[in-house]
């Protein structure tokens, strides 16, 4: 299943088919116009009554010359003419139909910068009376707003944020969506606003928009950059970092409508919308035979992951998620839609790898589907906290061997302060825990959370949606990367229970903290590079990504609580460097609101990045609109 072609569009005035013409596709017409035009004019030729007259007689005579004068053979040139005429049309329908069917390569559409009110509003596609009420109402606010010029500079970007702007564009989204719009007031609203998964997101937008296809999304992003309004993007809303997925104020343009899954009929590509969550994503593909690369979480949303590079229980073999993208459909800041590949953007495709926010809205992720991974066999085993120093080991031990001698394996670890975690994962089918774990297999555990199974992807993430609680409140992640070394492990292991057994106190019992160490191999690495590469420029070397996350019920404690968490990463920074295991990285989608996981991405990406993101966005409406996030502009 390849790219699909969207240059085409049933409205001329869509945004979809506003794109360049193809350089190569003039060459080509020139030289078809004269293969065209040659047998024609011999056929026409061919048909004068001239051409079959006899010519002036000769000034000299000879025997054969005579006889290529004679009549009958006036007459079979005529006939040979006019097949070569006739012929020579027949190839040329059969070479423009060629062309018009060929695949092309084409480039990105133009950008779309409407400089009038009536361009704008005749990007909308309304109905006469609503376009005329619209343009109506733009141009009493034109002065107030600047709409009559030229597109904004940057600076002018960043301050034509007033309210009026926001009202206007609410105003107008409201008319174009109808019942998939709403403010606060309405019930929609209220359900719509608290989606978010950590309550320190529960914001309040001005307006909510759910568009259902990238069409919509392109509409939606036409009005926003039109008027310079903030903007937010919500695929699952997992994020705990306010403004990232919701804003107080502006549009929030949330994506939960895009439930869309289907699978090649090959069985090789899993086509899914982002507004899904991954417990659902894989139920639907284990029912087909196969599999994807996603989040371990169940109600981790597709697009944030994806986009933030993607930790898979299968990494150790396929990379990351983001890896295993094969094409991803994106509507741009401004509004166009366009496919990116490896074939077609590729530049764009390669930035989308890790890059998070920063390029546009992806409405489609093409995944490569994993039939190998259809069976997987999984445990889960709870230790007493007491055991942890020598899982600890244990750990250490498989990241420099097990891992490595079979990429199949995999492991998850999560520690609080009463007891500790660990998931053995393999992908394909066992009987036993497999020798790949080997270190683990002597520690005394308690008991399992999930028994010893042959069974499906899906079934494995969904026996873990019990060790979450489904009640609302505060969240918090930090993340920090090093190298593998056990005494780093267990040193920082004692520095954090101390942490989290004081603020628990100092809460009251509310705030509980986790520690988990996420493996990631030499192997996980090599496949991305291997693969096309990503934006994320990790080093070759086995490592670990650590990630904390704090749950909290009160508001008042967000200060005492993130900074407990803020020691815990500090001190991982500080021991690592120490041992000679220091690793700057910073998995984004594990970050907290004051980290800033592209700063540790190598310059050279971030240069690249840049200048994709001036590329697809050359007003910089990511950059400049967008609410919060991970952006380029952040980084120093």
């Amino acid at each position: 299943m390849g790219a699909v072609n969207i240059n085409s569009s049933k409205n001329p005035r869509s945004p979809v088919s506003r794109t360049r013409p193809f350089p190569q596709f003039h060459r080509i017409s020139i030289y078809y116009l004269a293969f065209l035009l040659l047998p024609l004019l011999i056929l026409l030729l061919s048909l004068t009554k001239e051409n079959i007259r006899s010519p002036p007689p000769p000034s000299f005579s000879h025997p054969l010359f005579s006889y290529l004068q004679t009549p009958e053979l006036e007459i079979m040139r005529f006939h040979v003419l006019s097949l070569l005429g006739v012929g020579g049309a027949l190839i040329n329908v059969a070479y423009s139909a060629a062309i018009a069917l060929a695949p092309r390569q084409t480039n990105s559409p133009e950008p779309i910068a409407p400089t009038t009110i009536p361009d704008f509003v005749d990007l909308l596609s309304l109905d006469s009376t609503t376009a005329t009420e619209v343009a109506a109402k733009l141009n009493d606010s034109a002065a107030a707003l600047n709409l009559t010029g030229a597109p904004p500079s940057k600076a002018k970007l960043r301050k034509r944020t007033a309210d009026l702007a926001t009202e206007l564009a609410c105003w107008i989204i409201q008319l174009k969506f109808a019942g998939d719009a709403c403010q606060d007031g309405s019930t929609s609203y209220t359900t719509l606003s608290t989606l978010n998964w950590s309550k320190t997101c529960w914001l309040q937008p001005k307006c909510i928009v759910s568009p259902s296809s990238a069409s919509q999304v392109s509409v939606a992003m036409i009005i926003v950059s039109y008027l310079n309004v903030k903007y937010s993007v919500r695929s699952g809303g997992h994020t705990p970092n306010p403004g990232y997925a919701n804003s107080n104020g502006g549009v929030l343009i949330d994506m939960s409508k895009f439930q869309s899954m289907s699978l090649s009929t090959d069985g090789t590509v899993a086509s899914i919308g982002p507004g899904l969550k991954w417990v659902d994503v894989y139920n639907y593909f284990n029912q087909r035979g196969t599999t994807v690369l996603g989040g371990r979480i169940p109600d981790v949303g597709v697009g944030g992951l994806l986009l933030g590079g993607g930790l898979s229980f299968f990494a150790n073999k396929y990379g990351l998620a983001c890896d295993n993208v094969k094409n991803f459909e994106m509507v741009t800041p401004d509004g166009r839609i366009l496919n990116a590949n490896a074939g077609q953007n590729s530049d764009l495709f390669w930035a989308l790898k890790g890059g998070s926010g920063n390029f546009g809205i992806v409405t489609r992720f093409d995944m490569y589907a994993r039939n190998d991974l259809a069976q997987i066999w999984y445990e889960v085993r709870v230790y007493d906290a007491s055991q942890t120093p020598a899982i600890l080991d244990a750990v250490e031990n498989f990241q420099k061997n097990g891992e490595v001698a079979d990429t199949k394996a995999s492991f998850v670890f999560s520690a609080t302060t009463d007891v500790t975690l660990v998931g053995y994962i393999y992908g394909g089918t066992a009987s036993s825990l497999p020798s790949a774990f080997s270190a683990f297999s002597s520690i005394p555990f308690l008991g399992n959370f999930a028994l010893p199974t042959v069974g499906t992807h899906y079934q494995l993430v969904a026996s873990l949606a019990s060790a979450f609680s489904p009640i609302p409140a505060r969240h918090d992640y930090r993340a920090v990367s090093t190298g593998v070394n056990a005494t780093m492990y267990k040193t920082v292991y004692a520095f954090w229970k101390t942490q989290a057994l004081a603020i628990n106190a100092a809460t009251g019992g509310s705030a509980n903290m986790s520690f988990s160490i996420q493996s990631f191999s030499k192997s996980a690495v090599d496949y991305g590079y291997s693969n096309g590469g990503n934006a994320l420029g990790l080093v070759s070397q086995a490592q670990q990504w650590f990630t904390m996350l704090i749950d909290w019920d009160n508001a008042a404690d967000d200060t005492a609580v993130r900074a407990a968490g803020k020691a815990v990463t500090d001190k991982w920074s500080e021991v690592s460097n120490a041992l000679g295991f220091g690793n700057p990285y910073i998995y984004t989608n594990d970050a907290s609101r004051d980290q800033n996981p592209l700063a540790t991405y190598p310059a050279a990406n971030i240069a690249q990045m840049r200048t994709v993101s001036h590329k697809y966005d050359p007003r910089q409406i990511a950059q400049n609109l967008q609410s919060d996030g991970y952006l380029l502009s952040k980084v120093p």
